[in-house]
């Protein structure tokens, strides 16, 4: 019985620490973002960050935009049939100018949620990041890509699996130098 309750206090220890671990890198993460104007600044209370939500479409672009320091001009020009004329447009436009998305059938689905592999090819596309890879399977070239250059510490075969804001957050982060290197000495796994 004392067997039994030490490997339960451990098990509950590890995933604490690993969940606390995987937390504070995306907080971390997230306010560096902010700090380089990318997302909006929420580190007096982190929980708005939202970590462990869904991200759509159209807020991925956003922040791709901004990484890329895309030049953003205060138009829409209805390029996408199901793009409104809302504040998303003119970036899922700049998107397109820049070829960071493309056209396909002229429509966006904007408010749909995105997938860790389409987030990883905007992203990759946002830093100038080239693949590895280059095989029939785009989304598991894109995948493999991130894991060996260390961006993502587990590989997945769901590549249509929805992305979190805070994996998007680290994701990003670990593509700066002047952040590598100080938060992720404790790597956290994000899967």
């Amino acid at each position: 019985m004392k067997k039994i309750f030490v490997f339960f206090f451990i098990l509950t220890f590890w995933l604490f620490s690993t969940s606390y671990a995987e937390e504070n890198n995306e907080i971390v993460s997230a306010n560096f973002l902010a700090s380089k104007g990318f997302i909006s600044d929420n580190s007096n209370n982190p929980t708005n960050y939202r970590l462990n939500e869904t991200i759509t479409r159209k807020e991925m672009i956003k922040i791709v935009v901004k990484v890329a320091w895309l030049e953003v001009e205060e138009k829409c020009e209805k390029k996408f049939s199901d793009v409104s004329e809302d504040w998303g447009c003119k970036y899922i436009e700049s998107a397109l100018k820049a070829w960071f998305i493309s056209f396909n059938n002229w429509v966006f689905r904007p408010d749909e949620n995105i997938t860790k592999t389409e987030s990883l090819k905007l992203v990759f596309k946002a830093r100038g990041i080239q693949k590895l890879y280059n095989t029939s399977h785009w989304q598991e070239d894109y995948m493999k890509t991130a894991f060996d250059l260390g961006l993502i510490t587990a590989q997945y075969s769901d590549y249509n699996t929805n992305a979190f804001r805070g994996w998007i957050f680290i994701v990003i982060a670990k593509t700066y130098e002047d952040i590598k290197n100080t938060i992720y000495s404790d790597e956290a796994n994000i899967q």
